[in-house]
């Protein structure tokens, strides 16, 4: 079938501060973290090189920070996944089989075109199920202006079980698969549906990768599914998983399962069970690409369903996390770093030198954007307090049980796990804003919590606590303030 496309015409739209009644705020607006000018922000999509250039959509409701509602595609491209620039909205809810929301997917760059693939959400209104999934297709040979494919839905779906979302497309050998997250047996049961294609367009469902046996959820969302190290990686996020002590404790969860694939049988084998991604309060719907320079590198949503976070009424909500570089380690830990690239955005080195027990020294960052490293000997416990007026968060090790603890404060305010680094400890923390990452050691245990300061940010250790070395490094302001080039921005133009 010859492929043809529907042009959606030009459209101008001018959001100024007036239309909206919103000013984007900058107090907790990040410095060097992705955030959406003004409105809101939920999942990355379409995570890709076009042109030497990365390209990361999201999730976006340019008219509102206090709700999803009807969300388009946002977009924003860098050089370097360190310095990133807003672009127009790339895609609207403007068709009958997207009409109630643009949802989330990925693209496949070929041939200096951008294919897209994306769920359009589509509401039943007075019926049961109230709403379904279609699958739709768009490309770009501009990286900027999409065109919608005239003969979509590419994959229609089941009305009867609608929740059949967020396409991953990629290419091996000389077919395309794409990977879908569903619910099944009556919306029990989560599972990652396995498609192929020979042409981009018509698509047959060839296998069910894994599913769940009633311990995993309801819902399989923002799948993900590549090789790593010579293992393959089922990547996504379950809804409906009960906690376990300090285990799943987030409303959803992000994380994976190891296992052979053979690509003749399209049949997946686990080799272990499921493990999170991320151990703090606020990283859902990951997606990940496979760069220029061979690198397999992930980004998620930095946030969580259901928070209702102060920034809601400064103008935004929500972030993405930083790019991380991912590698398998040999026990079957995905080991998780910042890209090597942030390096770029290192400013003023605040702390040479040695910490000492009982030091009260308390250093500033002065523009709540910092890095700071801390290597200490993993037979000592150790704690670090990142403050902010009456905002403590309290990064803890507990030498004796071998476990690190992440505490906000507040109600639910505790992330844990195990964790025994060998010989030295090794702490890399980022604070932006609004936002901490901390990751331990080489990589292996990573957590990803927002916090909301009321002033300036200090940095200090424990009275107890005894470091070999502490530094930390002022960060420099690598993404727009959303009240920034704000008028260029929203001129948005349609594909």
């Amino acid at each position: 079938m010859t492929a043809t496309f529907l042009k959606i015409p030009i459209i101008f739209l001018l959001y100024l501060l007036g239309a909206h009644g919103q000013e984007v705020k900058d107090r907790y607006y990040p410095r060097y973290h992705l955030a959406p000018p003004i409105g809101w922000m939920n999942d990355p999509n379409g995570f890709c090189v076009y042109n030497n250039e990365y390209h990361l959509f999201y999730q976006h409701n340019p008219n509102s920070s206090l709700t999803s509602t009807l969300v388009h595609w946002g977009h924003a491209k860098s050089p370097d996944l360190v310095s990133w620039e807003h672009l127009p909205i790339a895609m609207y809810p403007d068709q009958s089989y997207d009409a109630g929301g643009v949802f989330s997917g990925s693209a496949l760059v070929e041939n200096d075109t951008m294919h897209i693939y994306y769920t359009g959400n589509v509401i039943l209104e007075g019926q049961t199920p109230d709403h379904t999934n279609r699958q739709a297709y768009a490309i770009s040979t501009d990286g900027v202006t999409f065109t919608k494919y005239a003969g979509n839905p590419i994959i229609p779906g089941d009305d009867r079980q609608p929740n059949f979302r967020d396409p991953k497309v990629w290419k091996h050998e000389d077919t395309y698969y794409m990977v879908l997250g569903n619910s099944y047996n009556n919306d029990s049961l989560g599972r990652i549906l396995l498609y192929s294609s020979t042409d981009k367009v018509n698509w047959i469902e060839v296998s069910i990768l894994d599913q769940s046996n009633g311990s995993l959820g309801y819902m399989w969302e923002c799948p993900d599914f590549f090789e790593l190290d010579g293992k393959y990686v089922l990547l996504f996020s379950p809804q409906g998983v009960a906690a376990q002590g300090d285990k799943y404790k987030n409303l959803y969860q992000t994380g994976y399962i190891l296992g052979d694939f053979d690509y003749s049988t399209l049949k997946f084998t686990p080799t272990s069970e499921f493990k999170e991604l991320d151990h703090g309060h606020d990283v859902y719907a990951t997606q990940t690409l496979l760069d220029n320079r061979g690198r397999r590198i992930v980004i998620a949503w930095f946030d969580m369903w259901d928070q209702n976070y102060p920034e809601r009424y400064d103008g935004f909500t929500g972030i993405m996390t930083l790019p991380r570089e991912l590698k398998l380690s040999s026990d079957g830990t995905i080991i998780q770093k910042p890209v090597e690239e942030m390096s770029r955005a290192e400013g003023r080195n605040l702390i040479p030198g040695r910490g000492r027990r009982g030091s009260s020294r308390t250093y500033t960052l002065r523009n709540k954007a910092g890095e700071i490293k801390v290597r200490a000997d993993a037979s000592n416990n150790l704690k670090l307090y990142i403050e902010s007026g009456s905002v403590r968060v309290t990064l803890s090790y507990d030498a004796t049980n071998g476990q690190v603890t992440l505490d906000r404060g507040g109600t639910d305010g505790v992330r844990r796990t195990e964790w025994k680094p060998s010989g030295q400890l090794k702490w890399r923390i980022f604070v932006d804003a609004s936002s901490i990452e901390l990751f331990c050691g080489e990589g292996e245990v990573t957590f990803s919590s927002r916090f909301f300061p009321d002033g300036p940010i200090t940095v200090r250790l424990g009275q107890l606590s005894r470091a070999e070395h502490v530094s930390v490094h002022e960060i420099v302001r690598t993404v727009p303030h959303g009240g920034q080039d704000h008028e260029r921005w929203h001129v948005c133009v349609g594909g």
